[in-house]
């Protein structure tokens, strides 16, 4: 039985979820991992490892981080961590630049996992487009990475359905849950040739998923009750959008379900002692009428929003 040495480049649960599938098979060996840097988070920025820094150490495979970008140090650091050849490398949920002698090291292939129906929402948001955009199917693509954004030759798409309550956070658990588990096969099968790799088209179909901002999920107040005047949509994530979805109650729908967790729809409420931070959590369409569902006042607890704006 043929081993292959793989390492893994990522940060999330989700890169886990994939790193625990191939630790798992005897035709894999996970060799090295290439994560970012431990960083400071919360209220009291405590030093916190990501989730893929801490199972590394638990499996005890050596761990390489990365603070800006990889720069020499960190080449150096790869190569001499690489004590044995690399046959393939795994990108999963990373968030840097690879260079090209990072894709150039494995000697089978550098791969990548990206959560969506390639060519569709190439970039680093692809489930929140799929969402905002009201896709209703979707797929999680197994890809051979290049110097291009998400353009590699495709290995595998597992197709799935968008269901229409899932939140940004339930579309990439299900991606994920979906693909972890076939990857040593698909991984296994593309490295003894008997998975034929096919180009994608040059152009996507879609806007490409582009890191999102805080801004991206701004609504102004006034906009929001009454739906009208476009010019004063703040958000350039929602100005962008309505060039191909119309209607705005349901873009603004869409925009809840697709930026949630993170940054959220929110907007700035007026009360008696000055403006409020509201964030929306839940919203409806009936009858081409936003009925705003759950809302959460700054330094409040969630609770249901009492009127309906059109």
């Amino acid at each position: 039985m043929t081993t292959h040495t793989l390492a893994i480049a990522g940060s999330t649960l989700h890169t886990v979820m994939c790193a625990d599938s191939l630790f798992a098979d005897p035709r894999f060996q996970v060799s090295l991992v290439i994560t970012p840097s431990p960083r400071k988070i919360g209220r009291k920025q405590l030093l916190t490892k990501n989730p893929l820094h801490e199972w590394a150490e638990n499996h005890k495979i050596p761990v390489v981080l990365v603070d800006k970008k990889i720069d020499e140090k960190v080449k150096e650091e790869i190569i001499t961590a690489a004590t044995t050849p690399l046959h393939f490398l795994l990108v999963v949920d990373f968030g840097y630049l690879i260079p090209k002698w990072l894709l150039e090291l494995p000697t089978i292939a550098p791969l990548n996992i990206h959560p969506s129906d390639l060519p569709k929402y190439r970039g680093s948001s692809p489930g929140q487009f799929t969402l905002l955009y009201g896709e209703k199917n979707s797929a999680v693509s197994l890809i051979i990475m290049n110097e291009m954004l998400d353009e590699g030759e495709l290995i595998h798409q597992e197709k799935f359905d968008v269901l229409d309550t899932w939140n940004a956070q339930q579309y990439y658990q299900s991606a994920f849950q979906l693909i972890s588990p076939k990857l040593p096969g698909l991984i296994t099968d593309f490295g003894a040739g008997n998975t034929i790799p096919t180009p994608q088209p040059l152009e996507s179909p879609t806007p490409i998923a582009r890191r999102l901002t805080r801004e991206d999920g701004y609504i102004e107040w006034d906009f929001l009750r009454l739906l009208s005047a476009p010019d004063h949509v703040s958000s350039p994530l929602l100005k962008e959008a309505h060039e191909t979805i119309h209607n705005w109650p349901q873009l603004i729908a869409n925009a809840v379900k697709a930026l949630s967790p993170w940054p959220g729809v929110w907007t700035m409420v007026p009360t008696d002692t000055g403006e409020k931070r509201m964030k929306i959590l839940s919203a409806t369409v009936e009858s081409n009428v936003l009925k705003l569902g759950k809302v959460q006042y700054e330094g409040e607890k969630k609770t249901d929003f009492i009127d309906n704006y059109s």
